[in-house]
């Protein structure tokens, strides 16, 4: 049934007819304020991101220099032990000679089985140490650690460059790594704040359709009659979208951004400060240390000579037995006390560049020329860096 200029025809109706055609619809944003915020944060997270994989191989090498100078520690605690365990023995058997002989009483004997006993369970420490310096640096690596090595007779710690403290604590809080992902976060903060903002800011877009089929299809798109059985409309345009109100939502947004922003300087604040006390702890560490292992090195020379002396002295019977313990005792303690002086001097210098985010693998290059044999090969690839 039809109408004709509103009045219903009887009998006629629309014969039975098919539509086909196509629309195409282009947007084409040509400023959006939130938009261009979202693509600024992508970008400073990109940087994040390759400041943390940079920070995550710092620390893998900080971590396995660290344990493998604990182990070396260790080690050479345990073979200095058994050195003294030694040399206490050999005077406990003379003491014994000398008391079988008549020559000594069983005070000497007494005495070097007490310092025996002593230096026996000074052994038994060390060892404990070096397991849990190996299972430490086997846990890194992820694999079995066996003996380390150890520092060449000629090896010489390095000075400090810049001998400056001031430069190293300023370096500090600005190229620490800790540091450096703060300051962004401090500018995403900021792109967030803008974001917001945007919540009151228009669209603008270029817009443009094109459409084209028979009468039919025209006709339902358009609500335009062609006058033909085929057809084709379009146009092009600029559609400004304005926000009237969201119902406060904006203005809570950016009170929040403008909290987060506020957070992230205080969190740079604070990793500042953490930087420069990182650098100021570990320079301190390395220039007391120097001057530390330079004065034990020569305890160690004096001590020597003090035990030859005493044992020369025990000899001839112008020293009792007890003088020349205390002087080998005296002696272990000093070498205990510069090696461990050394290793920690270094694990001080690795911290120190570390915390400027220069430490890198040169400088564990450096470190392999002051020891018998390199220690690289026992730095794992990123994917075996797990423990076990």
């Amino acid at each position: 049934m039809i109408y004709r200029n509103g009045v219903r025809i009887p009998g006629q109706t629309i014969p039975g007819y098919s539509t086909n055609g196509f629309t195409l619809t282009l947007n084409q944003p040509l400023f959006n304020w939130a938009a261009w915020e979202n693509w600024q944060q992508g970008q400073l997270l990109a940087m994040d991101a390759d400041l943390a994989l940079a920070q995550a191989k710092q620390d893998l090498l900080l971590r396995v220099s660290q344990a493998y100078l604990s182990a070396l520690n260790a080690q050479d605690d345990l073979a200095l032990a058994i050195g003294h365990r030694k040399a206490v023995a050999e005077q406990l058997a003379l003491a014994k000679r000398r008391f079988a002989l008549g020559d000594a009483t069983i005070v000497d004997t007494n005495e070097a089985l007490a310092g025996f006993d002593a230096a026996g369970a000074d052994e038994v420490v060390a060892q404990t140490q070096l397991d849990t310096g190996y299972a430490a640096l086997r846990k890194i690596v992820g694999r079995p650690v066996g003996r380390v090595n150890s520092w060449r007779d000629d090896a010489r710690l390095p000075s400090v460059e810049p001998a400056d403290l001031e430069q190293w604590m300023n370096t500090a809080a600005t190229a620490d790594y800790g540091v450096r992902r703060k300051m962004i976060a401090i500018q995403l903060a900021g792109r967030e704040r803008s974001k917001a903002r945007a919540g009151d800011a228009p669209t603008v877009a270029l817009v443009s359709n094109i459409s084209n089929g028979n009468a039919a299809f025209i006709n339902g798109q358009t609500n335009f009659y062609t006058g033909a059985s085929r057809g084709s409309s379009g146009y092009v345009g600029i559609q400004i979208s304005l926000p009237l109100t969201d119902g406060l939502m904006t203005r809570s947004k950016i009170r929040e951004a403008l909290a987060l922003e506020d957070k992230a300087r205080e969190d740079l604040d604070d990793a500042q400060r953490s930087a420069r006390l990182t650098a100021h702890d570990a320079y301190l560490g390395v220039t007391r240390g120097l001057a530390q292992t330079d004065a034990l090195a020569s305890a160690v020379r004096s001590a020597k000579v003090a035990l030859r002396s005493n044992q020369t002295g025990y000899r001839v019977g112008v020293r009792v037995n007890a003088d020349v313990l205390d002087a080998g005792d005296k002696l272990y303690r000093a070498q205990r006390d510069l090696a461990r002086a050394r290793t920690e001097t270094l694990a001080q210098a690795l911290k120190l560049k570390a915390s400027t985010a220069d430490l890198g693998e040169a400088d564990l290059a450096a470190l392999d020329t002051m020891l018998v044999e390199n220690i690289s090969a026992h730095i794992p690839t990123s994917g075996a860096a797990g423990g076990h």
